[in-house]
């Protein structure tokens, strides 16, 4: 990774390059996923002489945007990609599909054909707005040099403020000559502070309230609908359930106060999106326990029914991933009362939820801690020499992760047991695919270790979705990060198979058998991460899995372990 700390402009005339570059260090971007072309070689020279942002070089464009969202998931801070025309942009699409799900923060920077050559149709040139606006509705054009700056703080503000489930994507960009051309005169930065903005110290979601009020000419409606959501939370003669996204799943402060409220009231359930952005889980005092909505429709509805009142805060009212011949849609039944805490800000909306709450329902004067329902673990891995099944590489990575560990989870079909076996696993981050486009894991791996960078990150990765992403082993190996990817090696798409299974389909025929199969050849995962420069190692047991994942706990760098898995 290199840094500008030391790096000054090196003259009072800036091209544009350079004051995009300033512009997107001045709103408090410090990171740059890139996979430049021709079309970009201006804006990587800027980075060579405006101080403040580091760089990432990626080898596919999938790899830049899944390495942004994954760098915005841990920090909350806007991460940025740049991309070569067009078909950077197109290559990238895939994992900014997750991003939008997550509403991570993500600016592309994406280089254009030079104004003055565009009409010439040249091979490479693209609809690149149309492109952008398959994952975002904010897509900015710096077309002039005098509002580069301005652009970019509007690409900013623009994704800022939004609501659960909402794209937090904005992309810009700029032409060749654009880049290139001289400013006349050296403006000074617009600001990224909206006229709401406030340093009493209130939260934004109290600011949300205040604002509202006064637009609205003293309307109450946010105060009532949190007092009735406080009533209904506290009420043990009814089941009740809150789903939790956003900051509401990792931030401290939220989580001690949703521990707080299952103190208080045991029959509380706290629930979380099956396809969750981000969670902090494990053992701890200050941390809840929460229950995985599950993933398919007929099992979720099951899950919901008998609730009378589901509470949603940051995160959407979950819908079916597809359409079945059950014809379930809507997962949580219209007999259940919902209520929406639609807000920006989830861990002032959950504090705020808080207070009302423990008004009517005090925390007992010794309060103790509630017993989190534990799967047991029989810790016999060493001397394990049976044949790996899926639930067997569940149990060793929930026992053998070490405290903090971050764990991007894109294990699919094989992962399955994870989430009830890791809740005796210390403290740690837990991260799913957002969006449904398999391949994120590898990606967002590499944007977690960048950003926690004292932190172990392990990739429970799917094969087949690892397919689609093997370039990232390369920035894994470049930067040095310390990520220790673990293959679930089924050689199939066995996701398709329980689809087809789902849908009654014929298993048996060839092309069945055919399009859901990658045992011919079976893929060589440890050729694979060694051709790319990381240590790697195939395991068939519990045993070697436990060797192997604790080795590669032991030393700094990439480790790639090739987990065959029983048929």
């Amino acid at each position: 990774m290199s840094t500008n700390a030391e790096k000054k402009v090196e003259s009072k005339k800036k091209n544009g390059a350079a004051l995009l570059i300033e512009a997107l260090v001045h709103g408090g971007v410090e990171i740059m996923f890139a996979n430049p072309g021709t079309t970009e070689m201006v804006l990587v020279e800027a980075l060579d002489k405006v101080e403040g942002m580091q760089g990432v070089l990626c080898a596919h464009e999938t790899v830049c945007s899944g390495a942004a969202d994954g760098y915005a998931r841990m920090t909350g801070k806007t991460a940025c990609t740049l991309l070569h025309l067009g078909v950077g942009l197109a290559n990238a699409t895939a994992n900014l599909h997750n991003a939008k799900r997550a509403s991570t923060p993500v600016i592309n920077l994406v280089g254009d054909m030079a104004t003055w050559h565009l009409d010439k149709d040249p091979v490479l040139a693209s609809d690149i707005t149309s492109l952008a606006h398959f994952t975002t509705p904010h897509v900015f054009t710096c077309d002039e040099i005098d509002n580069v700056r301005s652009t970019v703080t509007n690409a900013l503000m623009a994704i800022r403020d939004f609501c659960a489930g909402e794209s937090r994507i904005a992309t810009l960009i700029i032409p060749h000559d654009v880049q290139r051309n001289i400013v006349s005169e050296d403006k000074s930065y617009c600001t990224t502070k909206k006229e709401d903005d406030d340093d009493s110290g209130k939260t934004l979601f109290e600011r949300a309230i205040e604002v509202h009020n006064r637009d609205f000419n003293g309307n109450d409606a946010i105060p009532k609908l949190l007092t009735q959501c406080a009533h209904a939370l506290t009420d043990t003669s009814k089941k009740v359930a809150l789903l939790i996204g956003g900051t509401g799943a990792y931030d401290e402060k939220a989580l001690k106060a949703l521990k707080n409220m299952q103190i208080s009231n045991p029959k509380l359930k706290l629930l979380i999106e099956n396809s969750f952005v981000r969670v902090d889980r494990g053992v701890s005092n200050l941390r809840p326990c929460f229950e995985r909505v599950p993933y398919f429709p007929n099992d979720a509805a099951r899950f919901f029914a008998g609730l009378d009142t589901l509470i949603i805060c940051g995160a959407r009212k979950p819908v079916a991933m597809f359409g079945y011949q059950d014809g379930i849609s809507n997962v949580v039944p219209d007999s259940i009362e919902c209520l929406e805490i639609d807000a920006s800000d989830v861990t002032g909306a959950i504090l705020y939820l808080y207070d009302k709450f423990i008004a009517l329902s005090p925390l007992p004067e010794s309060a103790q801690s509630i017993a989190t329902p534990r799967t047991k673990i029989v810790d016999s891995f060493a001397t394990n020499t049976n044949k790996l099944t899926a639930r067997d590489l569940c149990a060793v990575i929930a026992t053998r992760q070490p405290e903090n560990a971050i764990i991007v989870d894109e294990s699919l079909t094989s992962g399955g047991a994870y989430w009830d076996l890791s809740m005796n696993s210390p403290p740690f981050t837990h991260l799913t695919l957002t969006g449904g486009s398999i391949g994120i894991g590898p990606a967002l791996s590499v944007g977690c270790a960048v950003a926690c960078p004292t932190r172990r990150v392990i990739n429970f990765q799917a094969d087949g979705s690892a397919l689609y992403s093997t370039p990232a082993l390369w920035t894994q190996a470049s930067e040095h990060l310390d990520i220790t990817t673990i293959i679930c090696a089924n050689h199939s798409y066995q996701i398709l198979r329980l689809e087809q299974q789902k849908q009654s389909l014929n298993l048996s025929k060839p092309f069945a058998r055919k399009f859901t199969s990658l045992a011919q050849p079976p893929v060589d995962w440890v050729s694979i991460a060694q051709g790319y420069g990381i240590a790697a190692r195939r395991v068939t047991t519990p045993a070697e899995l436990n060797e192997a994942l604790l080795l590669s706990l032991e030393q700094a760098g990439p480790y790639l372990i090739e987990a065959v898995l029983s048929s």
